[in-house]
C-alpha cells in the first residue's frame, strides 16, 4: 500500500493535470441541479431584490447589470495575468517551474487567473437558486487544492525568493496590503494577443448579461456566453497537450515559416534599416561581391553606387524579389522624374499605364504576380508592403493623438532644444504610452506578423517601452528632416524630395541605372544558398536582423556556412531589434568583432529602432584549413532563417 502522502501528491497531480474538466464539471454539476431538480426555487438576485422592496422586474435589471460588470473585471483582470505569464505556462497540463512572476496583477494575488474566476463564478452563481453558491465553494476547495500543489514545486524551485513572495502577497483574495499596490500595478497595465485570445472565456457573457438584463432570464446569458467558454476550453487543451515540438519535413527540417500567411505577399515595400552605415562598414571596393537580404530592395540597389563586382538579393519570400525586379525594371525604363512617380514618392495618376512599359523586363514569375496587383500598382509600389500599410494607420491614429500639425511642427523646429521642448511638452503623455502599449505591442505585431518572429524574445518583454525610448531618441536627438525613416512615420510621406532614401537620390541614379545587370536574385533561405556556392566566394554580407529571429544553434550553423563562403577579411552586417545576437565564442577563430566601429555607427544610424548594429570581420588565416564536422553544420532541424527582414 502506498504511502499517504504519496497518494495524496498523486491525487493532486491529478486534479491539477484535468483541472479544466473539474472545473467546467462541477459548474455542470450544480446547474443540473439548479434547473433539473430545483426549478422552482428562487434566483439570488431576486431574494436580494426582496430586501430592497424591489420588483421581480427591477431585480432582474440591477443583478444582471451588476454581473455584467462582475464579467468585465473578471475578463480584465484574467487577460492581464494572462498576458503577463502567457498561455504556455498557464495552460499547461504539466507543472511549469521556470517562471516566477510578481509583476502586474502578480502583485495584488500570487493566483490573479484563479481570483478573476471567483469573482466570475460569484456573479453566475448570484443569477442561480441559492444552491448556484456550491458553484464558488466547490472550487475554491478545488483551486486551493491546485495552489497547495503549484507552490510546493515552485517552493522548491525559487526557495527563499518564493518564501519572500508569500509573506508579501495573499494566496488568492486579496488584502489590505496588497491592494494598496493596484494603482502601481496597473502603471503596467497591459493586454496582449495572448493574453486576449487565450483568455477570454468570460468576455461573451458581458453583452450576454446585459441582454439578460432586459430579458430577465439568465438562460440568454448562457446561450450568447457559453460559445467563448467551449473555445477557450478547446484551445486550452490544445496549448495544455503541446509537448512544444515544432513540425519537420522529411529532411528534418522545419518548414512552419516558409508555409505561414505572413510571406503569402509583401510585408516590406521598403527596407527599413540605413544602408549608409552598412556603406560605411564595407567600404566596397570594384572586385567585391556584396551578399544583401532583399527585403524592400531599396539597400541593393543602394549598394550598387560603390561600384561592386555584384551584389546577391536574397530573400525567403519571392513576392519582396518581385518588388526589387519590378524597381529595377523602373529604373531600366523611366527618367529620375518619371521613377519617383511609378514608386509613389511624387503624385501620378497614369501608373497602371506606365506599368505596361515594364513588363518586358519581369519575369514570367513575377509578370504573373504583377498583372493581379493593379491596386498596388495604382498606389505606388514603396506603400503597398503591410509594413507600410501600418506604418499609415499608425500615422492616422497619431494625428488623432497629438493633433495635425505637431508632426509637423517638429519638423520645422531649427534647433534640438526646441524639438526636445515641444516634444516634453505636447508629444510625451499618458494617451502617448497607451498608444504605444496598444498598437506597437506584441498582438499587434503578431497580427501583422507571425508569433515566431517573437520566439526568441523574453515572454513579458514590453515592447511599448522599447519603441517608446528609441522613438523619443529619433525625435530628440537624431536630425530629423534627413531621417526619411521617421518623415515616412511622421508624416506619411518623404519630408522632401531632397531628403530620400539613398537609391533615391537623383545623384545616384545614373549609376545604379548603369550596374544593374550587376544584381543577381535568389529565392531561397541562406543556408541552402550558401551551400551551393564555393568557398571564397562573397566579401560583404548585409544580414539585417534575421539572426535574431533564429534559435542560437540555427544561428552558429549559419555562420559557419558564410565562414565557409566568405573571403578572407569579409565583412558582416547585422542588426539586433529585440533579441541580442553577436558572434559566439566557439567561432572566435574566424570572426572577430569590430566594436568601435560597430558602436560609432550606431550612432549615426537614423534607422533608429534598433538596439544594436554588429560589425564583424572574417578573418581566414593563410594556410588554414577551415573544416567543421558535418553534424557541425548540419540542416536547420530546429529553425528556420527569417530572410525577411524587419
Amino acid at each position: 500500500m502506498l504511502p499517504k502522502k504519496s497518494i495524496h501528491e498523486r491525487l493532486l497531480k491529478f486534479e491539477f493535470e484535468y483541472r479544466i474538466f473539474i472545473s467546467l464539471g462541477i459548474v455542470a454539476v450544480v446547474c443540473f441541479f439548479n434547473f433539473a431538480v430545483f426549478p422552482e426555487l428562487p434566483e439570488n438576485k431576486e431574494l436580494v431584490g426582496r430586501l430592497f422592496g424591489w420588483s421581480s422586474q427591477a431585480s432582474a435589471a440591477v443583478g444582471f447589470g451588476l454581473v455584467a460588470f462582475m464579467m468585465v473585471i473578471a475578463t480584465l483582470l484574467r487577460m492581464w495575468a494572462g498576458t503577463v505569464l502567457s498561455s504556455s505556462l498557464v495552460m499547461s497540463f504539466k507543472i511549469k517551474k521556470d517562471v516566477l512572476n510578481q509583476e502586474g496583477p502578480y502583485q495584488i494575488s500570487r493566483n490573479p487567473i484563479y481570483f478573476a474566476d471567483m469573482i466570475a463564478y460569484f456573479g453566475f452563481a448570484f443569477c442561480l437558486s441559492p444552491i448556484g453558491f456550491f458553484i464558488p465553494f466547490l472550487l475554491y476547495f478545488h483551486y486551493s487544492r491546485l495552489i497547495e500543489y503549484e507552490e510546493k514545486n515552485l517552493e522548491l524551485q525559487f526557495g527563499k525568493i518564493f518564501q519572500t513572495f508569500k509573506e508579501q502577497t495573499p494566496k488568492f483574495i486579496p488584502n489590505k496590503r496588497s491592494i494598496s499596490r493596484i494603482g502601481y500595478a496597473l502603471r503596467r497595465f497591459k493586454i496582449n494577443w495572448d493574453g486576449l485570445r487565450h483568455d477570454a472565456l468570460y468576455l461573451l457573457f458581458i453583452p450576454g448579461f446585459i441582454v439578460s438584463a432586459f430579458t430577465g432570464k439568465v438562460v440568454h446569458a448562457i446561450i450568447i456566453g457559453l460559445p467563448a467558454v467551449m473555445d477557450w476550453a478547446i484551445v486550452h487543451t490544445k496549448i495544455g497537450l503541446d509537448t512544444g515540438e515544432k513540425p519537420m519535413d522529411k529532411n528534418g527540417v522545419n518548414n512552419s515559416l516558409g508555409k505561414s500567411k505572413v510571406f503569402e505577399d509583401i510585408i516590406y515595400a521598403q527596407c527599413w534599416e540605413d544602408p549608409e552605415i552598412d556603406r560605411s562598414a564595407f567600404g566596397t571596393k570594384p572586385d567585391d561581391v556584396v551578399f544583401s537580404i532583399t527585403s524592400g530592395g531599396c539597400n541593393t540597389l543602394a549598394f550598387l553606387v560603390d561600384d561592386p563586382k555584384k551584389v546577391i538579393a536574397l530573400d525567403l519570400s519571392p513576392y519582396q524579389n518581385y518588388l526589387l525586379e519590378l524597381k529595377m525594371a523602373a529604373f531600366k525604363e523611366f527618367s529620375y522624374e518619371k521613377l519617383l512617380q511609378f514608386l509613389g514618392v511624387s503624385p501620378c495618376a497614369v501608373r497602371l499605364e506606365m506599368y505596361d512599359r515594364l513588363r518586358q523586363y519581369l519575369s514570367p514569375e513575377s509578370l504573373a504576380y504583377w498583372n493581379a496587383q493593379p491596386q498596388k500598382i495604382q498606389l505606388g509600389i514603396i506603400h503597398c508592403g503591410r509594413y507600410e500599410k501600418y506604418m499609415h494607420m499608425l500615422n492616422k491614429w497619431l494625428r488623432l493623438l497629438v493633433g495635425k500639425s505637431l508632426p509637423e511642427a517638429l519638423f520645422a523646429c531649427q534647433t534640438q532644444e526646441a524639438r526636445q521642448r515641444l516634444f516634453d511638452t505636447k508629444w510625451d503623455t499618458p494617451r502617448w504610452r497607451f498608444f504605444t502599449n496598444v498598437f506597437l505591442s506584441r498582438a499587434t505585431m503578431t497580427l501583422l506578423f507571425t508569433s515566431r518572429f517573437f520566439e526568441q524574445l523574453e515572454s513579458n518583454f514590453s515592447f511599448g517601452e522599447h519603441f517608446r525610448s528609441k522613438i523619443k531618441r529619433a525625435i530628440t536627438d537624431l536630425p530629423l528632416q534627413e531621417n526619411y525613416f521617421l518623415s515616412y512615420i511622421l508624416l506619411g510621406r518623404f519630408y522632401s524630395l531632397e531628403h530620400l532614401p539613398s537609391y533615391l537620390r537623383k545623384e545616384h541614379f545614373e549609376k545604379i541605372k548603369s550596374r544593374l545587370d550587376r544584381v543577381e536574385i535568389v529565392t531561397d533561405a541562406c543556408e541552402a544558398y550558401f551551400r551551393h556556392l564555393p568557398p571564397d566566394s562573397i566579401s560583404k554580407f548585409n544580414f539585417t536582423n534575421v539572426f535574431e529571429w533564429m534559435e542560437p544553434a540555427a544561428f552558429e550553423n549559419l555562420l559557419k556556412e558564410t565562414i565557409r563562403v566568405a573571403k578572407d577579411g569579409a565583412v558582416m552586417t547585422y542588426r539586433n531589434l529585440l533579441v541580442p545576437r553577436s558572434r559566439p565564442a566557439s567561432l572566435a577563430r574566424w570572426i572577430a568583432p569590430q566594436e568601435a566601429i560597430s558602436s560609432e555607427l550606431l550612432k549615426a544610424d537614423r534607422s533608429f529602432i534598433y538596439k544594436a548594429y554588429i560589425v564583424e570581420k572574417i578573418v581566414k588565416p593563410a594556410n588554414a584549413q577551415l573544416q567543421f564536422d558535418k553534424d557541425e553544420i548540419h540542416e536547420m532541424g530546429n529553425s528556420q532563417s527569417f530572410e525577411t527582414a524587419c
